[in-house]
């Protein structure tokens, strides 16, 4: 008897022993990666980037990111819900947009109000990096625990969670 394991079970069992924050972590920073690159195609591969095409590129791009989001962290992150797959896509879309607008204020209150602080966190990194970059990662930084905590309590919130009702002895995996 063979204990063969595929690919796909190996990578399962290999994320059961990393905890869900950090699993939120490496699949949403993976997304992240597909809506840069996406937007680059978009943009930079393509030439969508005059006028309104530009707008239209980064949409797409945050869209693509998204979708990967979901179905990584739907699958290795979260428990199973319990509830349909289209009513967990509708509540992680409207998380992923206030995410989106979280992200975007708070990068514009970092870089129009904190520069100075953005300068002398600058002066400490080993390679200066722009106040515009350290604005969006800061922004992201902290808007990453308000995205799991809302993917965690509303996304993937368990199907019984808001009904009332005992919470099911087991629930079935995905």
């Amino acid at each position: 008897m063979t204990n063969d394991v595929s690919f796909f079970q190996y990578v399962c069992l290999a994320f059961q022993g990393i905890g869900m924050l950090h699993r939120f972590v490496i699949f949403s920073g993976g997304a992240a990666g597909v809506n840069l690159l996406a937007g680059q195609v978009l943009y930079g591969g393509l030439g969508l980037s005059d006028g309104w095409q530009y707008g239209f590129s980064v949409a797409v791009a945050f869209l693509c990111g998204m979708a990967v989001s979901f179905v990584l962290n739907r699958r290795f992150t979260f428990p199973a819900s319990g509830r349909e797959a289209r009513r967990e896509v509708v509540d992680f879309f409207f998380v992923s947009l206030g995410g989106l607008a979280l992200t975007s204020a708070l990068a514009q209150l970092f870089f129009f109000h904190a520069t100075g602080f953005l300068r002398a966190l600058a002066a400490l990194a080993p390679v200066a990096p722009s106040t515009e970059t350290l604005a969006h990662v800061l922004a992201v930084g902290l808007t990453a625990i308000y995205s799991f905590l809302a993917h965690k309590y509303v996304s993937f919130r368990p199907g019984w969670a808001l009904s009332g009702a005992d919470a099911p002895g087991e629930r079935g995996g995905r």
